[in-house]
């Protein structure tokens, strides 16, 4: 399997599931064959102690003591218990408690050991090279004095033993990969069951026209589709938003554009028909330069909202910059306009610590667009104030004039797009509320507008959160 194709199968949700579900079955299954063996060897070990200790009591009942000698007959009970398929080969001996040899071979020495009467001792030896297992069975002896006893040995090859075990062991594990086989099976046809609502969810997707933002039914989802069906709608309805936004901005645009382009062509043709009186050529000019003017300045604007769309992806560049010194540079720039139209133009409550992190391009456009309009739409000699103080992990930034302010029924929209209190005055493009909204967004601000408390101008809020780094 390529690397490529071996990602892509550890990307696949059935993949995962086969994998976490086989994984701590074959492991499961492992433990359980090792604690098989060996219980397998507890029960063989068993059984062939209870043979060897059968043998050793038919042999040890058999065996008199007459007078200072000993009579036995072994019948042939005693070794048919160990008949088997295995042909294992059994040893015995019969010793007095000095160690004589009664009955029996020499392949089993005396245990040397200490014994108890009737209490069977086990133990493993060779035998020609072969493993066997021992029973050492001490007895009484009849007609015998009190502490006389014999010690009889039976040993048998560990064949039948063997074989027995694995018999055991096989069943078990023929039934458990039987299992196992079933579990696989049943897996497959299970997950294949399960995963076909996603994987019609997968093809309805990939069947819908492309731009489609219809919305999905999430009521007859599976469960577990049913919160990706909602992020989906969610994303559509925003996407939805976005673009109705971004088709109004665009037809706004345009209509502004044209009706730029529109005027300036008929001050341009009425100049032609007028040529002979310079004057009204003078008066004609000075309209065609308000009309570029107002213009580039749409086109400026234009190109800040894309930088501040740019900003909202990227914000890697911003570092924490003081917004006294940008707001002083503003009312620096300003103070001309001001003192020419009567307004006084000054500040209060001004904390000159506080700093935010943001290009200060942007920071310029909100507070350039803000005490210019202040200014600009006074109506009358007044006075325009920013204050600037620490609201909690904030920087409150206040604008307030005493002009002639904004009615509160138009108050929520004059941050819309092209939004303009008179559409008849010819000064003003409704783009600059608009652009200081964004860039507050992207700085995680926010701006609000309100009427003063004394009921007279208009009012603007800014929050930005403060910067944790020096400016």
């Amino acid at each position: 399997m390529s690397p490529n194709n071996r990602r892509r199968w550890f990307r696949s949700l059935k993949s995962r599931l086969v994998l976490w579900i086989l994984l701590p079955t074959a492991l499961l299954l492992l433990i359980d064959i090792a604690v098989i063996y060996r219980n397998s060897e507890s029960i063989a070990t068993s059984v062939q102690k209870v043979l060897l200790h059968g043998s050793a009591e038919i042999i040890s009942d058999q065996l008199f003591y007459d007078e200072g000698t000993y009579d036995i007959s072994i019948p042939p009970a005693a070794f048919e218990l160990f008949k088997s398929r295995h042909r294992d080969h059994v040893y015995y001996a019969v010793h007095s408690q000095k160690g004589t040899l009664i009955a029996g071979g020499d392949e089993l020495p005396p245990y040397p050991n200490r014994t108890e009467i009737e209490e069977p001792i086990y133990f493993m030896t060779r035998i020609d090279g072969e493993p066997v297992r021992v029973i050492v069975f001490a007895h009484a002896l009849t007609n015998a004095p009190s502490d006389e006893f014999a010690i009889t040995q039976v040993a048998q090859t560990l064949r039948g033993h063997d074989e027995f075990r694995d018999g055991l062991i096989l069943s078990t594990v023929r039934g458990h990969l039987l299992v196992l086989s079933i579990t696989v099976v049943a897996l497959f046809i299970a997950l294949r069951w399960t995963l076909q609502p996603l994987m019609r969810f997968s093809h309805m997707l990939a069947q819908r026209s492309p731009g489609s933002l219809d919305i999905l039914d999430e009521r007859t989802a599976p469960t577990e589709l049913q919160p990706v069906i909602h992020a989906l709608n969610g994303y559509a309805e925003k996407l939805r938003h976005t673009l109705l936004s971004y088709e109004k901005f665009v037809s706004n645009t345009a209509h502004h554009l044209r009706t730029s382009f529109a005027i300036m062509a008929s001050q341009i043709d009425f100049a032609r028909r007028n040529g002979d009186n310079p004057q009204s050529q003078a008066d004609t000019l000075e309209s065609i330069r308000k009309t570029m003017g107002e213009s580039s300045k749409l086109i400026n604007q234009l190109l800040v909202l894309a930088s501040v769309e740019q900003n909202r992806r990227d914000r890697s560049t911003e570092a924490p910059v003081r917004l006294s010194e940008i707001i002083a540079q503003v009312i620096e720039q300003m103070a001309p306009l001001a003192q020419q139209k009567g307004i006084e133009l000054g500040v209060d409550d001004f904390d000159e610590s506080l700093s935010v992190s943001a290009e200060p391009h942007l920071l310029l456009e909100i507070f350039s667009n803000l005490i210019s309009n202040a200014v600009q739409h006074m109506g009358k000699p007044g006075s325009v104030t920013v204050s600037l103080r620490r609201d909690g992990d904030r920087a409150h930034v206040i604008i307030a004039d005493d002009g002639i302010g904004v009615p509160l029924e138009m108050q929520a929209r004059i941050f819309e797009r092209f939004f303009r209190i008179d559409p008849g005055h010819a000064n003003g493009t409704g783009l600059g509320l608009a652009i200081v909204q964004e860039i507050c967004d992207v700085l995680d601000g926010t701006v609000s507008a309100s009427t003063p408390s004394d009921g007279t101008g208009l009012q603007f809020d800014l929050l930005f959160p403060l910067s944790s780094g020096p400016a």
